[in-house]
């Protein structure tokens, strides 16, 4: 491996995650891969996943499926958040499935130059409780009508989002009935469009009865916990690993400074070891971090650097020694669920902002 640090995408671990996510709750799978597929890559997770079985993608914005399509997917892709009046007629022309989720979406979709008349493809949205966007249930049926009645929208679906899905909340069952309301409504007016969906991955194996049509999953497709103190079923896999490379080892006397400040000194003499990461890459300055060489956990000393960190070693290594970040090492692992509980911050917030100078490698 050329690189200083890298990823690692596990393919095979993305598609065998969404076969097993289809068969454990008997629906059909959107596999969302905004945020570039929480930094693992939207492109090539999201055509692993399609090769899973997913039945749709699902992104926030436009310029997301964008970069979908022109790396030839042509699966059906929703875009969950907002779409700009610039960005609209493109957004039809690639047969782009769009959030309707006011009047003023309504306004933008059907407001277009269309020539050929082309059917805007759109999914409605209702707020059930998470205060973001959306319509409340009672004003879904007005809506539909309205959209139906431009005669160039073409309604193919109703979403909605539930805040507190991870938890035994009360209000997740709330949203459900509100959901539902806005769901009967339209199969009373004759209306019920062909998908329905609302459990996001929490929801999908903690609420089996909010699955519908289908079930919108991000972390599991990536092998990542829905909560980080409940193991998946062992046979869902992590896709990423980071891996890096030593850059030196060298003995350092007792009472030698190691990085910036004073906030590590050493006791005696030490085997001092730098890795080419830091938090400008995406770990974070906090305390308790350590890094798997040699089958063996080590510990950060001193403050994490921009681009490098400082770890204590058991004895001397060579320069280009495997250094693994996250992932597994002869005895020892250390997964993103673990760096998300000492960071006190969730997965995706951790996987997102891996930044993009350190090279993702798909296998």
């Amino acid at each position: 491996m050329s690189h200083p640090t890298w990823l690692e995408i596990d393919r095979s671990a993305i598609t065998a995650n969404c076969k097993h996510i289809i068969q454990d709750t008997g629906t059909a799978l959107m596999a969302i891969v905004k945020a570039d597929a929480y930094g693992h890559g939207a492109v090539e997770v999201g055509k692993a996943a399609l090769k899973g079985g997913a039945s749709w993608l699902g992104v926030a914005r436009y310029n997301e499926a964008r970069i979908l399509r022109q790396n030839g997917i042509r699966a059906p892709i929703l875009v969950l958040g907002m779409v700009t009046a610039e960005e609209v007629d493109e957004a039809i022309a690639d047969d782009v499935t769009l959030t309707l989720h006011s009047l003023d979406t309504l306004e933008l979709f059907s407001g277009r130059f269309n020539p050929d008349r082309k059917p805007v493809s759109v999914h409605l949205k209702v707020d059930s409780g998470m205060g973001r966007l959306g319509v409340f249930a009672e004003d879904i049926l007005p809506l539909a009508r309205q959209a139906q009645g431009t005669g160039i929208i073409h309604i193919d679906g109703i979403y909605s989002h539930l805040a507190a899905a991870e938890d035994e909340n009360p209000l997740n069952e709330i949203q459900l009935q509100r959901f539902d309301q806005a769901v009967q409504s339209l199969e009373s007016a004759g209306m019920r469009p062909r998908w329905v969906h609302v459990a996001n991955s929490a929801a999908a194996f903690y609420l089996p009865h909010s699955r519908h049509d289908m079930v919108r999953v991000g972390n599991v497709v990536l092998g990542l916990r829905i909560r980080l103190d409940k193991p998946l079923p062992a046979y869902y896999r992590p896709a990423l690993t980071w891996k890096a490379r030593l850059a030196a080892s060298r003995l350092l006397p007792a009472g030698w400074n190691v990085g910036y400040g004073t906030d590590y000194i050493t006791t005696h003499d030490e085997v001092i070891g730098v890795v080419p990461a830091g938090f400008g890459d995406g770990l974070r300055r906090v305390p308790g971090n350590q890094v798997i060489i040699g089958g063996v956990k080590c510990p950060v000393v001193g403050r994490l650097c921009l681009d490098q960190m400082m770890i204590r070693l058991p004895h001397p290594y060579p320069m280009g020694e495997e250094v693994v970040i996250i992932g597994g090492q002869g005895a020892s692992s250390q997964w993103v669920h673990d760096l998300a509980q000492l960071y006190k911050i969730s997965q995706v917030d951790l996987t997102s902002l891996i930044h993009s100078r350190v090279p993702r490698i798909y296998r």
